[in-house]
């Protein structure tokens, strides 16, 4: 019986260990998203218009990448703020 006990705990204890907080989450998730963000200014926004032109798929594409990744930041965001209440 206490070595399933021992067992158990030990599991979670694991278990919680490697999960990462909303915060650490959030601070990973914005990283990625300003790395896509300044790739996209660079590529899509502040390029020459022919080239923007010949671009529009692959900033479409950037675009797609970008928008999951925003909405999950709001998300966490949404959630750290309701637990601070």
């Amino acid at each position: 019986m206490r070595k399933a006990i021992v067992i158990v705990v030990a599991f979670v204890a694991l278990t919680l260990a490697g999960c990462k907080s909303k915060q650490d989450q959030l601070t990973e998730l914005t990283a990625q998203f300003d790395t896509l963000n300044a790739q996209y200014q660079k590529d899509c926004l502040l390029a020459p218009v022919e080239v923007i032109q010949r671009t529009q798929a692959a900033c479409k594409a950037q675009r797609d990448k970008m928008n999951p990744l925003g909405n999950k930041i709001m998300e966490l965001q949404n959630d750290i703020a309701a637990s601070k209440r």
